[in-house]
């Protein structure tokens, strides 16, 4: 779920804001840093999916999550312009993101209702996920990954040691369908997601990369979860800022599902 923040996560984030057209390029997030070789042996996967479950709160925390809401801001430096964010999850896969950009001129939805995708935006229109673009739709629609990070990436390698920020951080590697690449940096004392670097075709077939920052940790519904998000690819960067997290609030399945093509829009956010 923190990847869809990239929910958050993370994911997440909200890597679906490269579909915004004609950004020019924005000074890139400080990437996290190789650290030097220690002597001491790396964790395994499983010990570093343990210490993240426990230090995101614990897997009975986030067991206890039934529906979790956002709402934030979405900026983007180099045009000055800035926009809204909406996201609402439903244990244990149902995932519905709203972007909203310059008061309406860019919105894009995006959802899974636990078997199927979609999204819709003002160049494609409204179209159903497939492919790679939906099997990673999938992953991002897990609710509770940080409680379970080996079990949702099971080919995820311990591969070194690096710094964010000021933060030690152990790497970890796994892979997405499609054939891109993610790695993981996580912190070396709490097990908390600090980035992500991911490398790998897009629902084009462009490779993209992409990097993202986790900040500004804070305690919300039981589990920690970052409110701000710095996000980098080559042709912009933007920065995401969580305002408020709701849980166990009323989410109506109704909300996840493609609309028929002669419904009215969903509301804006």
């Amino acid at each position: 779920m923190i990847r869809k923040i990239r929910l958050l996560t993370g994911s997440a984030v909200f890597l679906t804001l490269c579909a915004v057209p004609a950004f020019p390029q924005t000074t890139p997030a400080p990437a996290p840093k190789a650290a030097a070789a220690k002597e001491e042996a790396l964790p395994t996967a499983d010990e570093l999916s343990a210490k993240c479950a426990k230090g995101s709160g614990g897997k009975e925390a986030w067991a206890k999550i039934k529906t979790m809401t956002m709402t934030g801001t979405i900026e983007i430096p180099a045009m000055n312009m800035t926009g809204k964010l909406d996201v609402y999850a439903k244990s244990p896969n149902r995932l519905l993101r709203i972007v909203n950009i310059a008061d309406g001129q860019f919105i894009q939805k995006q959802a899974f209702d636990g078997q199927a995708g979609w999204k819709s935006d003002p160049q494609s229109g409204l179209k159903p996920l497939e492919g790679t673009e939906l099997e990673e739709t999938k992953i991002e629609a897990i609710l509770d990954t940080d409680a379970r990070l080996k079990e949702v990436h099971p080919d995820m390698k311990v591969t070194g040691r690096a710094k964010v920020g000021d933060r030690d951080a152990y790497t970890a590697l796994t892979h997405q369908p499609g054939g891109k690449t993610v790695l993981m940096y996580l912190d070396a004392e709490t097990g908390l997601r600090l980035g992500e670097d991911s490398e790998g075709p897009d629902a084009s077939g462009n490779v993209l990369k992409t990097s993202a920052v986790f900040e500004d940790y804070r305690s919300a519904c039981g589990i920690q979860a970052p409110y701000r998000v710095r996000v980098t690819t080559p042709q912009f960067g933007f920065v995401l800022n969580i305002k408020e997290v709701h849980c166990n609030e009323p989410v109506d399945d109704s909300m996840f599902a493609m609309p028929s093509t002669d419904a009215p829009a969903l509301p804006k956010s």
